[in-house]
C-alpha cells in the first residue's frame, strides 16, 4: 500500500475508513472488539487509508490506552458548549481534544433526524451541526460532516437539495475557510440505507458524491473541490466495499454495524493500494475548464441581451425625436 500520502500543502492524500460503534460495547464486548481489530494486519507506514474508530465516549479511555495505535480516535458527537463550564451532561470539543481524541463526527443522521426516526427529543438542526463543526476545528480536531436524504425526500427528487442544504449550512454558519477544509471529510449518508442492510448503488454514490464535488468547487475552490474526501456511509459491508470504492468519487467508508466486528479489518483490505492522485487533478482541470467554458457562454448572453436592450433603447429615442 506504498503511497504519497501527504504533500506541502497539507492536504491528505489518503483513502478514509471510518468505524462508528454507535451505542455499542459492554465492558467485556469492547475488550473482544479491540482485541480482534488489533489481530488485524498492521497498516504499512505509507499505507494508502486513513483509519479512525468512534466508540462510545465512555470506552474511549480503554481504546486510548488498548487499540492498535494506527487506528486514531473519534468522537461521535461534541457539545454546542464551548470549553469547559456548568454544562451539566455534555462534552465538548475541547474536552476531547485535550484527551487525545482528534477526530469527531457531525450531524449523523441518526441525530439529524432523532425525533423523525426514534420519537426521542427533537431533530438537531443544520445550524447546530455547523456549529459542532467550528467549535471542534477550534479545538484542533478534524470533522466527519455526514449530510444525506431520507427515502421520501429521494422519490420526491429533493435528494441533493436537501444535501447541499445541509453542507451550505456549514460553509455559511461555521465560515469554514479553504485551509480548514483539509480537516473536514464530508460522509454522504443516504438514510434510506442506515441500519437497513440496503445500500446504495456504486452507481447512485457515485452520482451524488460527485456533485457534491461540484459544490466545493464552485461555493469554495478548485483545489478543495479536489481533495476534500468524500465517504460513503450505509449499510457498508465486506461484500459492497470494493464496488462502492472502486467509483472515482468514493474515497472510503464511514461504517456501522461491520465496524464491530473483524469485517472491519475486511472493508479497509477492500481499500485500492494507491491513492490516485492523478486522475483527481486531471478532473479538477477538466472541472475548471468546464466551469470557464460555462461562464463564458454566461457573459455571452449577458453582452447579447445588453446589446438587444441598447439596440431597443435607441429605437425608441429615435421614436420618440420623430414625434
Amino acid at each position: 500500500m506504498a503511497q504519497k500520502s501527504k504533500r506541502s500543502d497539507g492536504i491528505v492524500r489518503k483513502y478514509f475508513v471510518g468505524g462508528n460503534w454507535k451505542l455499542n460495547g459492554t465492558r467485556e464486548s469492547v475488550k473482544k472488539l479491540v482485541d480482534v481489530l488489533n489481530a488485524g494486519d498492521k497498516l504499512p507506514e505509507n499505507s494508502s487509508v486513513q483509519v479512525i474508530v468512534a466508540p462510545t465516549a465512555l470506552h474511549i479511555e480503554y481504546c486510548m490506552n488498548n487499540l492498535r495505535k494506527d487506528f486514531a480516535l473519534c468522537a461521535q458527537n461534541v457539545s454546542t458548549d464551548i470549553g469547559y463550564g456548568a454544562f451539566t451532561g455534555e462534552l465538548s470539543a475541547k474536552l476531547f481534544s485535550d484527551w487525545g481524541v482528534t477526530w469527531t463526527i457531525a450531524g449523523h443522521s441518526e441525530r439529524r433526524r432523532r425525533m423523525d426516526k426514534r420519537k426521542k427529543g427533537h431533530n438537531e438542526g443544520e445550524s447546530s451541526v455547523a456549529n459542532k463543526t467550528r467549535f471542534a476545528l477550534d479545538a484542533g480536531m478534524n470533522v466527519i460532516v455526514c449530510c444525506g436524504e431520507d427515502l421520501s425526500e429521494r422519490r420526491g427528487g429533493m435528494a441533493m437539495e436537501v444535501i447541499l442544504s445541509q453542507l451550505q449550512a456549514v460553509l455559511d454558519v461555521a465560515k469554514v475557510t479553504p485551509e480548514e477544509w483539509k480537516r473536514i471529510v464530508i460522509a454522504y449518508e443516504p438514510v434510506w440505507a442506515i441500519g437497513t442492510g440496503v445500500s446504495a448503488s456504486p452507481e447512485q454514490a457515485q452520482a451524488v458524491h460527485e456533485k457534491i464535488r461540484w459544490w466545493l468547487m464552485e461555493k469554495v475552490n478548485a483545489l478543495t473541490s479536489s481533495h476534500v474526501r468524500i465517504i460513503y456511509g450505509g449499510s457498508v459491508k465486506p461484500k459492497n466495499a470494493s464496488e462502492i470504492i472502486s467509483k472515482e468519487d468514493v474515497d472510503g467508508f464511514l461504517v456501522g454495524g461491520a465496524s464491530l466486528s473483524a469485517d472491519f479489518i475486511k472493508v479497509i483490505k477492500s481499500v485500492p493500494a494507491e491513492f490516485d492522485t492523478t486522475t483527481r487533478d486531471a478532473k479538477r482541470q477538466k472541472r475548471i475548464a468546464e466551469i470557464r467554458d460555462i461562464k463564458l457562454v454566461e457573459v455571452a448572453n449577458e453582452n447579447a441581451l445588453l446589446k438587444d436592450q441598447l439596440a431597443a433603447v435607441k429605437a425608441e429615442l429615435s421614436r420618440l425625436q420623430g414625434s
